[in-house]
C-alpha cells in the first residue's frame, strides 16, 4: 500500500463528490474487481460491460526477443494474468461518471498524481448483462439476475426459515423483476426547494423529542429532517424520562427512531415498549400524552415496532397492527 497514494485518492474523491460528478463509488479491497462490479450492478439492477486488457497486460508478450514464444504458452499467463486483475483485492476503486465528463474526471485525477494508475474499463449496458471482455472477445458473460441470484442463495434459503417464508421467496423474486429499479433513485420533487416553509409560522418552532432507547442510531438524521422542516427537535434518552430530567408534556411532539434498539434481537422495539408499559411513571406520562389533541408522535423502524406495542393506551389505535418481529416482511414492496 502507497499511503501517499492513498491520501491523494481520497482527495481527489472528495473534489468530484463535491462537484457532483460522481454517480457511483466502490472499492475493491473485498472480493476483487468482479465482485465490485458485481455488487455495483445488483444495486441499480443493471448489466455492466468491462474491457480488461489493459488491467492483464503481459509485457512479456511484447517483448520476447529472439527467443519464440508459442501462443499457448502465452495463453497460460494470459489467463493469470486475468484471474489477477479480476480478483486481487489490492487497494482500488471504481468510480462511475457521466460519459461527458470522463475528459474533465481524469484531468482531476491526474492533477492528484493518479493518472498513470487509472484505467477507463466499461459502461452500464441495456442488456442486463455482466460481461467481461478481453483480447475482443467476451471471456465471460452472465445474466446479472442469475449472479444476483446465486449471489442471495444462502441468505434467501436462511431467511426463508428465520422469517416468513413467502415475503422471502417476494424478496428473492425482485431479482428478476424487470421493473424493479433497484437502489436508483428517480426524484419526483427538488431537494433543494423548502417544502416545509409555506405550512409553519414565521419564527415558530415548536420542540419536537428525538425519543431515542439504547442502541438506536437514527436520531441524527430525524432530527435534521425536522429542524429543516421548521421544528425545534431536542435529544430525549429514555434515560431522561425515566430519571425525570425531561418530560414529554414540554414537547408537541415526539419521534421514535431505530437503528437498532437493543441490537436488534428478536422484539427489540417490544422491549422498549415495555419499558414503558411496566413502568408506573412512563406509562402515566405517555398516556397523557397520547390523550392530548395538540401532540402527534412518530415511529420509525424499532419505534414504529415500540408503538404498535403501546396501542393500549393510543387513543384511535385499536385496529393496528402488531410486528411481533421486525423482520417477518423481508420483501421491499411488502412495507
Amino acid at each position: 500500500m502507497n499511503p501517499v497514494r492513498l491520501a491523494s485518492a481520497l482527495r481527489a474523491v472528495r473534489e468530484l463528490a463535491n462537484a457532483g460528478q460522481l454517480l457511483a463509488l466502490h472499492d475493491r479491497s473485498d472480493g476483487g474487481l468482479f465482485t465490485t462490479l458485481c455488487e455495483m450492478a445488483f444495486a441499480a439492477h443493471c448489466g455492466v460491460t468491462v474491457n480488461i486488457d489493459l488491467l492483464a497486460l503481459d509485457p512479456i508478450a511484447a517483448d520476447g526477443g529472439d527467443f519464440k514464444i508459442r501462443p499457448d504458452q502465452l495463453a497460460v499467463r494470459r489467463h493469470d494474468l486475468t484471474l489477477r486483475a479480476l480478483f486481487n483485492e489490492e487497494l482500488g476503486l471504481v468510480l462511475q461518471v457521466r460519459a461527458n465528463e470522463v475528459a474533465s474526471v481524469m484531468a482531476a485525477l491526474r492533477r492528484h498524481q493518479l493518472g498513470a494508475v487509472t484505467q477507463q474499463i466499461g459502461q452500464p449496458n441495456a442488456r442486463d448483462v455482466v460481461e467481461i471482455w478481453r483480447d475482443a472477445k467476451a471471456i465471460f458473460a452472465v445474466p446479472r439476475a442469475e449472479l444476483q441470484q446465486t449471489w442471495n442463495d444462502v441468505s434467501w434459503r436462511i431467511s426463508r426459515l428465520r422469517d416468513n417464508p413467502v415475503c422471502a421467496d417476494a424478496e428473492y423474486a425482485l431479482v428478476t423483476d424487470a421493473d424493479d429499479r433497484g437502489l436508483s433513485l428517480a426524484l419526483t420533487f427538488d431537494p433543494a426547494e423548502d417544502s416545509a416553509a409555506p405550512f409553519i409560522a414565521s419564527g415558530a418552532r415548536p420542540r419536537v423529542a428525538i425519543l431515542r432507547e439504547q442502541g438506536v442510531n437514527s436520531q441524527y438524521e430525524i432530527a435534521s429532517a425536522f429542524d429543516r422542516a421548521g421544528f425545534t427537535a431536542v435529544d430525549v434518552h429514555m434515560t431522561d424520562l425515566l430519571c425525570g430530567r425531561t418530560q414529554l408534556a414540554d414537547f408537541v411532539g415526539f419521534a421514535a427512531g431505530g437503528g437498532f434498539s437493543y441490537g436488534d434481537v428478536l422484539g427489540g422495539g417490544g422491549g422498549w415498549a415495555k419499558t414503558i408499559l411496566h413502568n408506573a411513571r412512563l406509562a402515566e406520562q405517555f398516556a397523557e400524552f397520547f390523550g392530548r389533541t395538540d401532540s402527534f408522535a412518530l415511529g420509525v423502524c424499532n419505534g414504529c415496532q415500540m408503538m404498535s406495542q403501546l396501542a393500549v393506551m393510543i387513543p384511535g389505535a385499536q385496529h393496528w397492527p402488531r410486528f411481533d418481529v421486525m423482520n417477518r416482511s423481508s420483501s421491499r414492496r411488502a412495507w
